[in-house]
């Protein structure tokens, strides 16, 4: 079986990791070529809308809402999952941020409510900005049938993710069953992974992702054995 990963950066890196524990045969490259599975290590749109086909290993519907802070948020207070409160409530200082993007590109904190307005009428997605450990959730599976992997908490450089480890998180249960919720709520056929905090006892989920997560995948690897990326193509 050959593996094509799609894109570079930290995610094709992520994804070679695992290949190589996993020993598939893989090839990466920027663009689509053929191969028996597809793998996309980018978040380029023209590249991924261009995909198709049982051997990709992507959702493309769950991408376009999970990709959309937005609409993510959107979901989640429809179906009563727990985030960190919206402006104007909660209490400052509030977390501003774009409705794309990834690896903490275009987010900040004020305390100011005038830029906080405006940022809400820009389309920015404002929140409280919460104290305590960040923690990554990853899921498996399709709707009706998701697997919870290990947790791991996340550690950060300013707003980007720097490293992962997997510990006993609080309430771990609860973790893996509201990183379902959200997998149910977006319908995700593949991975999902959550990112929360445990705020008072209730965990809130402050993003999501609907592609192979950065470093997470080798927190588990080292500490469980468990590959993600076998994990995934079991699907297939």
């Amino acid at each position: 079986m050959k593996l094509l990963i799609l894109g570079s950066g930290p995610l094709s890196e992520q994804a070679e990791r695992l290949a190589q524990a996993a020993g598939v045969e893989y090839a990466v490259s920027a663009v689509p070529e053929s191969a028996d599975a597809i793998l996309p290590a980018t978040e380029d749109d023209a590249v991924l809308n261009a995909l198709s086909g049982d051997n990709v290993l992507f959702d493309p519907a769950a991408w376009r809402v999970a990709s959309s802070r937005l609409a993510t948020d959107a979901l989640l207070r429809d179906r009563g999952i727990p985030a960190p409160e919206y402006f104007p409530g909660g209490s400052e200082p509030y977390l501003v941020k774009p409705d794309r993007g990834s690896f903490g590109l275009g987010i900040w904190v004020t305390d100011d409510y005038c830029e906080v307005g405006g940022a809400v009428n820009a389309g920015f997605v404002t929140q409280e900005e919460l104290d305590g450990d960040v923690w990554s959730q990853v899921v498996i599976g399709a709707p009706g049938a998701y697997t919870a992997y290990p947790a791991a908490r996340l550690s950060f450089d300013g707003r980007r993710r720097v490293s992962a480890e997997c510990a006993h998180a609080p309430e771990a249960e609860a973790l893996a069953d509201t990183a379902k919720r959200v997998a149910e709520a977006i319908g995700v056929h593949g991975i999902l992974e959550v990112e929360a905090i445990c705020h008072h006892g209730t965990w809130k989920v402050i993003d999501a992702n609907a592609r192979l997560p950065m470093l997470t995948p080798d927190a588990i690897l080292s500490s469980t054995g468990v590959n993600l990326l076998e994990e995934w193509m079991k699907l297939k």
